[in-house]
C-alpha cells in the first residue's frame, strides 16, 4: 500500500466491541477517470471488522476454529505455512484447533489482508499479549486506523499519519477481537 494515502489515517470513530456482521465487507463501483472519461473501477469503503469476523466471513471459518478461554475471545493461533513447491514458508492465521485429524486450517496472512488496506489495534492486544501497562500510546498507536503495508515474519509493517512506519507484531493478532479491519474508500485523487 501506498504511504501517500492519508486520508483514512485519523483517528478511529469507531469504538470495537460495537460492531457486529455487516453485509458490505467488500462492495466495487465505478467512477469515470477526470482525464479520460473512462470508467476506473474501484473498491468501495466497507465497515470494519474484528479479525475473527473477516475469516469466518471471508474465509469460511467457523466459531470452532477458535479458542474462547481467556478474558478477550476468540483467539487464533499464528503459524507459518509452507508453498505447494515447498520452497516459500509465509506467516498465517492457523485454526486453535485440529480441524482435520492431525491438521489445522491455515490462511495466508498477505493473501488475507490484501482485501483490507487499514488496521486498527485495540491495547487490549497488547495488555494481554504483552503485561499490563503495554497498551499505552507510547508503546503504540492504538485507535487510528493504519495502513497495511507489508506482510513479514518480523510482524506487519504499518504507515500512521502521525508516527510514520510501525509494526506490529504478530503474536498482538492472536487476540482476533482486538484486531479490526476495513477497507478506506479510494480518494478520488488516486483514480487519475
Amino acid at each position: 500500500m501506498m504511504a501517500s494515502r492519508e486520508t483514512g489515517h485519523d483517528v478511529a470513530e469507531h469504538q470495537p466491541g460495537s460492531h457486529g456482521f455487516g453485509p458490505d465487507i467488500l462492495v466495487t463501483g465505478s467512477l469515470p477517470d477526470a482525464a479520460t472519461g473512462d470508467v476506473v473501477s474501484r473498491m468501495a469503503a466497507s465497515e470494519p471488522v474484528t479479525l475473527a469476523e473477516s475469516l469466518m466471513s471471508e474465509e469460511g471459518w467457523s466459531p470452532l476454529n477458535f479458542d474462547e478461554t481467556g478474558p478477550n475471545p476468540p483467539y487464533l493461533r499464528i503459524g507459518g505455512k509452507l508453498s505447494m513447491t515447498l520452497t516459500e514458508y509465509e506467516p498465517c492465521f492457523s485454526s486453535y484447533s485440529r480441524d482435520r485429524i492431525l491438521f489445522r486450517s491455515k490462511v495466508s496472512m498477505a493473501e488475507h489482508l490484501r482485501k483490507y488496506d487499514q488496521m486498527m489495534i485495540d491495547p487490549l492486544a497488547f495488555e494481554e499479549c504483552f503485561g499490563p501497562g503495554e497498551g499505552t500510546d507510547a508503546t503504540f498507536p492504538f485507535g487510528a486506523w493504519l495502513t497495511i503495508r507489508k506482510v513479514g515474519f518480523s510482524g506487519i509493517e504499518l504507515w500512521d499519519k502521525g508516527r510514520g512506519d510501525v509494526v506490529l507484531p504478530l503474536e498482538a493478532l492472536s487476540i482476533a477481537s482486538a484486531i479490526w479491519l476495513r477497507h478506506a474508500e479510494t480518494p478520488r485523487w488516486m483514480l487519475t
